[in-house]
């Protein structure tokens, strides 16, 4: 993998930080119920669309590995397989067992083929507090 450029570096940076404070507002909500759980599950499908960009539709859909490596990331993996957690629960919150069952199926597939593609990247639950500073994958 060629080095990044700090401009593309930050732009990485600011966005892994944008969907972590997604994240981090989406389980307040959904724990708090401040919102149905139908609008929390739109807008955690939402910010994964923000996470993934233009490849959100292809990733979505692509094998787990292939996916993995498309995004490049463990960081970035992580959120995305941490939004489909509450897209689940939110799922399940509003009697959605198939759409939530489905969800928690691609993380934890997506969560395998992050420690088959990265080995244990020994990244704990994702947040805006929690975030380290962004290391290069290995190719």
């Amino acid at each position: 993998m060629r080095p990044r450029g700090n401009t593309q570096e930050d732009y990485l940076v600011r966005m892994i930080r944008q969907a972590a404070e997604l994240l981090r507002q989406l389980r307040r909500r959904l724990l708090r119920s401040e919102q149905s759980a139908e609008t929390i599950r739109h807008d955690a499908a939402a910010a994964i669309d923000l996470l993934l960009g233009a490849q959100a539709i292809v990733l979505g859909v692509v094998d787990p590995v292939s996916a993995v490596q498309l995004v490049g990331h463990p960081a970035i993996v992580g959120l995305w397989t941490a939004l489909l957690d509450v897209e689940a629960d939110a799922s399940e919150a509003s009697g959605d067992a198939t759409v939530a069952m489905q969800r928690r199926a691609r993380a934890e597939a997506l969560r395998l083929a992050a420690r088959h593609v990265w080995g244990d990247t020994d990244a704990g639950p994702i947040d805006a507090d929690t975030l380290a500073p962004l290391e290069q994958p290995e190719s």
